[in-house]
């Protein structure tokens, strides 16, 4: 019998590629495994995948990915990091229905119930029309990256402080990439356990003073926290001069909604479910990337 084929578009990005390396590593000897990205020559890790065929596709090109997506059983939908993210993710869907998918699933976010921020507004509209277009479907909400406390590398190594405008007492969860992947990538092998269900994906709850104790620990030396204003942090990120104005409010905004207590900070994570693994504690991670912040 032929292989199940599963299709990841947005495979060169964070999730896409941690999705593929677990996809290639647990499942390639039972999946057909394809990977869409926009431009191949510019997806080495993706094409040194064992067992992953490169495709040249683009979100939200409906009449391309009609095509592209023929054949195929279950689409893998990484969002795009653009503000019409919500527009081209649900073409690609339009067009995964259209070819006759048989699931789909899909990034999202906890934060949906907060339409009046940019980013649950975008993934309320996402979540809600995918879910009415008859197709199967999976929502993977995943929240910030572990891998973005890797912005304060510079602070702990020449400071040892960590600079945030968030306040440190407040409860706050992340997800490591690679068990978003490892998640993604067990649901794709068999989505017919999955059908219509709503996961989130985190890792342990902490607040930022748990991660300045963790490095403190870690690095043998004290780190703290030094609060930043609202304000100087946008700058801060407007000076980098490679995030769009509308990624930096988002960004700020999602700073606000935990300070005030209206971002959700989940206990329990859905990934032991999926994968029968506990999820990496903050502490774990730490001391794995301790030596990169020496």
């Amino acid at each position: 019998m032929a292989k199940p084929v599963v299709f990841v578009i947005g495979a060169s990005g964070n999730i896409g590629l941690a999705s593929l390396q677990s996809l290639s590593s647990l499942y390639s000897n039972q999946l057909e495994i394809r990977a869409g990205v926009r431009d191949p020559d510019k997806a080495e890790k993706v094409k040194a995948l064992p067992g992953v065929i490169v495709v040249k596709a683009t979100q939200g090109d409906k009449e391309q990915l009609v095509k592209i997506f023929t054949g195929v059983n279950c689409v893998f939908i990484v969002t795009p990091p653009t503000e019409n993210r919500a527009e081209l993710a649900i073409k690609t869907a339009e067009a995964a229905k259209e070819a006759g998918v048989e699931h789909l699933l899909v990034v999202s976010v906890p934060l949906i119930e907060l339409t009046d921020i940019i980013v649950g507004k975008q993934f309320r509209e996402l979540e809600e029309s995918i879910s009415k277009l008859g197709v199967p479907y999976t929502f993977l909400r995943l929240p910030m990256f572990t891998e973005s406390y890797f912005r304060y590398k510079q602070t702990i190594q020449k400071m040892s402080t960590i600079i945030t405008p968030l306040d440190p007492t407040k409860p706050y969860t992340s997800v490591v990439v690679a068990e978003a992947g490892k998640a993604a990538a067990a649901i794709l092998a068999d989505c017919s356990k999955h059908i219509n269900k709503v996961y989130t994906i985190v890792s342990n709850r902490h607040t930022f003073n748990d991660v300045a104790k963790a490095f403190s620990e870690a690095l043998g030396r004290e780190v703290t926290i030094t609060t930043s204003t609202y304000e100087d942090t946008e700058r801060s990120l407007s000076g980098l001069g490679i995030l769009q104005p509308w990624l930096i409010q988002s960004i700020i905004e999602m700073y606000k909604a935990v300070d005030t207590g209206l971002a959700p900070s989940e206990t329990t994570s859905h990934y032991k479910d999926i994968t029968g693994e506990d999820p990496t504690s903050l502490k774990d991670w730490v001391n794995a990337v301790a030596p990169a912040f020496k």
